[in-house]
């Protein structure tokens, strides 16, 4: 009688545990992904905060008045002059920054930050991720 030693797996055996793992990275690559969507829109939140609270300072700094127009996913810093006539208003207005957002959307509006660095709105509602949020401008500058 001859004796048989197993010297390896199986074809059959191979695919069963490939199957197997498969499997489970199917159940747990969404879950991954999910999380990495939040944190880059927690990401982009901060950014923006960061922006407002850069744009305060710099209208203080500077005794200018900044405004910032947001609408849709984009947000544009603008400097304007400390004198504003009907006839140099389209010149006054120098664009200083301008970022776009991936999870970020705005409702159109433009915030204005007097020569004291102090928004002229409260409140901006903010869509991040399909969850909306209202962002109080004069507690965030604060902290």
């Amino acid at each position: 009688m001859k004796k048989y030693s197993h010297q390896g797996v199986t074809l059959i055996e191979l695919l069963v545990v490939i199957t197997i793992m498969m499997t489970m990275v199917g159940l747990v690559a969404p879950l991954a992904m999910n999380t990495v969507d939040k944190a880059e829109a927690q990401s982009e939140y901060l950014s923006f905060c960061a922006i407002l609270r850069r744009a305060s300072i710099k209208a203080f700094v500077n005794g200018s008045g900044v405004y910032l127009e947001l609408y849709e996913n984009t947000i544009k810093v603008f400097k304007s002059s400390p004198t504003l006539t009907l006839s140099d208003n389209e010149n006054s207005n120098k664009l200083l920054f301008e970022q776009s957002y991936q999870y970020l959307y705005f409702a159109d509006s433009t915030i204005k930050f007097n020569r004291n660095g102090v928004p002229n709105v409260v409140h901006i509602d903010v869509k991040q991720r399909n969850i909306n949020r209202k962002v109080n401008v004069i507690e965030l500058l604060e902290n």
